[in-house]
């Protein structure tokens, strides 16, 4: 059965790459993490359950909203501290800012933190084991998109190819959001601004051919996609940062919404990181 890991950047507008120069400029005080709940309780009620990786100043921030996600069967992961991209940081500052964030989380939710993926898919290999020698089991930072130029393409020769998107080495697991070859380029098709931005008959194409190469598949989408309401002061941002940034976030929820109904039909199976993992030990434990 096909496999949809349905995720959400639990972070702030400022937090994008392209808006953190323009914090101070914007200076909105609107806030868009704490108003997912409305749309996770939805996603819930028709049980499909969400990964949310949770920054550590959101969830500061916000500790009862991280609470309820929880607490609707939602898992929670971990996505940083501050939004600062991995490569940028040594290993020892890493270490330090993943451990407090991990500790930040699992003290909020009272649950463990297994999983991470990197801010702007910026994971190096060799903070890999950092994650593993903190407890984490599971990374979700892996992309093959050479030509963003934020984002990092992670070697995975150490690793087995266990399964469609899915990478393991020992008891650890990486998971790949993908892309689609066409015409020997790299297409987005994992959700985020590429969703809103493309056509909803374009987005089902794309599955489409992308399942005539894999079965499983990672979408991931951010608070001020799922709130569709206009920044204060946005324009501020400049004309091609405002396009990038509002374009099709009023209709993204009813649209998202659609094409989770459209891929139920296509025998898609919603699943979290976690319970995938913990099937997977499972039949190796039956296997022994």
């Amino acid at each position: 059965m096909r496999k949809y890991f349905l995720t959400l950047d639990l972070e702030e507008w400022y937090h994008l790459e392209y808006l953190k120069e323009y914090k101070d400029v914007i200076a909105s005080k609107q806030r868009f993490a704490p108003r997912v709940i409305p749309f996770l309780k939805e996603m819930a009620d028709h049980e499909v359950y969400l990964t949310v990786f949770v920054l550590e100043d959101v969830a500061k921030d916000n500790p009862e909203v991280v609470r309820k996600i929880a607490k609707m069967g939602h898992e929670i992961a971990c996505h940083g501290k501050h939004h600062e991209l991995v490569y940028d940081m040594t290993v020892d500052e890493f270490r330090k800012r993943i451990g407090e964030t991990k500790k930040t989380l699992e003290e909020i939710t009272g649950q463990p933190v297994k999983g991470y993926r990197a801010p702007c898919f910026s994971m190096e290999n060799e903070k890999l084991d950092v994650l593993w020698d903190l407890g984490f089991n599971y990374d979700a930072s892996l992309i093959r998109f050479k030509e963003h130029k934020l984002y990092n393409v992670m070697d995975m020769s150490s690793f087995k190819n266990i399964d469609s998107m899915v990478y393991k080495k020992e008891d650890k697991y990486e998971f790949e959001t993908p892309t689609l070859d066409i015409m020997g380029k790299s297409i987005p098709i994992s959700g985020g601004g590429y969703f809103r931005l493309f056509p909803l008959w374009l987005m089902k194409y794309f599955m489409k051919k992308h399942w005539e190469k894999e079965d499983n598949f990672i979408f991931y989408i951010h608070p001020f996609e799922v709130v569709g309401e206009t920044l204060e002061n946005g324009k501020k941002m400049g004309k091609k940062n405002y396009f990038r940034f509002q374009v099709g976030r009023p209709t993204l929820q009813e649209k998202l919404i659609k094409y989770i109904k459209w891929l139920k039909k296509q025998n898609v199976e919603f699943v979290k990181f976690e319970d995938y993992i913990g099937k997977e030990v499972g039949k190796e434990g039956m296997a022994i």
